[in-house]
């Protein structure tokens, strides 16, 4: 099992591998995360990431309640997939409390199974033929869900939250420590 980082929230149920890439399934509970959101306007469109990022950055020196792990932030894809609801970036934190400054929006991640994969310019080569470590880039190049399905399982189609989880602490001295999460069942 890949043991380079506990979660102090998650358990590792196993270890799996696709085209030589070692991922983890891991198990979540219910996780709160704190942050700002944006949706499009509408179902075909992606929301403005810019002024989110922009908005979540600005609002750092906002205390945020309670964090699980304060070294950490993600940026969170919610309803990509979907042609019924519109789509929308989160820059956020995971917290143990819903009791957040007004500024902030608090949504909630289901507890479940999640398909875990480390992030680093070895493995973006094995499967998208890139060196970016970006985590949209392992969703967009439509390889996690192969990796879920070649093991036994499929992208839960019941959540539908892509979740990019970097250590920020560690900008500074790249290679920082950073996953992609896709839920699955």
């Amino acid at each position: 099992m890949n043991k380079e980082w506990n979660h102090p929230l998650e358990k590792i149920v196993k270890s799996v591998t696709y085209k030589g890439i070692s991922y983890d399934i891991v198990e979540r509970p219910d996780v709160l995360w704190v942050g700002c959101l944006n949706y499009a306007d509408n179902n075909h469109e992606e929301s403005d990431s810019d002024t989110t990022l922009s908005r979540f950055r600005n609002l750092l020196g906002v205390e945020k309640r309670e964090l699980v792990n304060p070294a950490w932030s993600a940026a969170i894809w919610v309803n990509y997939g979907c042609d019924d609801k519109p789509c929308g970036i989160m820059f956020a934190q995971e917290t143990y409390s819903d009791f957040q400054d007004g500024r902030y929006e608090v949504i909630k991640q289901p507890a479940g199974l999640w398909l875990r994969l480390r992030r680093s310019k070895e493995t973006s080569l094995a499967l998208f033929g890139g060196e970016s470590i970006d985590a949209w880039d392992y969703f967009a190049c439509g390889e996690m869900p192969k990796a879920a399905e070649a093991n036994g399982y499929i992208v839960n189609p019941d959540v539908s939250l892509w979740i990019g989880y970097d250590c920020h602490e560690e900008y500074a001295a790249p290679p920082h420590t950073c996953y992609a999460y896709l839920p699955i069942v």
